[in-house]
């Protein structure tokens, strides 16, 4: 892609996110905690094909870390559940134009999406991470410049790695986790640019495999997405995640899936107000 088409691409992407927020802003998707108690139903983004996120079991069902949040969010609210599985580019797309009520799908918690969604407190946290092989010697992120790095498009990783290395050729853009892993497993790239839960999925994918945490980006925390403006909804999530952290459920889901005690979770991050600004 030529740098004048990834300007002109960059300007459509930011119009169209100007749109739905504009969208998003209205009174008609306003009060979403409401509006799932009167019809009995919340929908809720979680990933598709991350584990231990978000993904199925061999039954067809969603499982997961998020997804066991989620579920509580549903009990508290005594409304039945239904999940919605999202690739990572259709994330906040899907909550602006109303196709989910609240989004669970691994959203990491940034000053950029913090001007198109609203986040609660976080519930979660991970690294972001460059994975490669042992054989590969990278101690710093400018030392993978050559090599080809997949990352899935729009994510964290990409955005870490783009800012540190530029946007160079090499970098290869896949649709979602899995497809940016099995680019790892199958050798069409030498790096993939991931989070500390991949390397559960890799070795699913490739018993026996040889790759390893090379580079660590930041710390990523994860927040409960709802449109922005709606107060109420966003209080209440705020309520639910003290309460979950407070009676010891949300520790039993990190031992569940992380196999590691809950963090501690920041009190505030820079550029992303966990309330609605009034």
């Amino acid at each position: 892609m030529t740098s004048m088409n990834a300007v002109r691409n960059a300007a459509l992407a930011v119009g169209a996110l100007i749109g739905l927020i504009g969208a998003a802003a209205t009174p008609s998707v306003a009060q979403t905690i409401d509006k799932a108690k009167q019809a009995g139903v919340i929908r809720i983004g979680v990933m598709g094909e991350q584990a231990p996120w978000g993904s199925f079991d061999s039954s067809g069902q969603n499982i997961g870390y998020d997804v066991d949040v989620a579920k509580l969010i549903g009990e508290e609210l005594g409304v039945k559940v239904e999940f919605v599985p999202n690739v990572v580019s259709a994330r906040i797309p899907n909550l602006l134009t109303g196709k989910v009520d609240l989004q669970m799908a691994v959203m990491g918690m940034y000053p950029d999406r913090a001007k198109a969604v609203q986040f609660s407190k976080p519930y979660a946290g991970l690294k972001i991470i460059l994975l490669a092989s042992k054989k590969l010697k990278i101690e710093k992120i400018e030392d993978a410049r050559n090599l080809r790095i997949g990352v899935p498009r729009g994510a964290a990783q990409d955005k870490a790695i783009t800012t540190a290395l530029g946007d160079i050729p090499n970098i290869r853009r896949f649709d979602d986790d899995s497809s940016n892993m099995q680019a790892l497993v199958s050798g069409q790239v030498d790096a993939i640019g991931g989070n500390t839960t991949y390397k559960i999925n890799l070795d699913k994918a490739a018993p026996g495999n040889d790759f390893e945490q090379k580079v660590v980006f930041n710390e990523q925390w994860m927040g409960i997405c709802s449109v922005l403006g709606d107060e109420k909804t966003n209080a209440w999530l705020n309520s639910f995640v003290d309460k979950i952290v407070a009676d010891g459920r949300l520790e039993a889901i990190n031992k569940k899936w992380l196999n590691a005690s809950a963090p501690e979770f920041p009190k505030t991050l820079e550029g992303v107000p966990f309330t609605v600004k009034k």
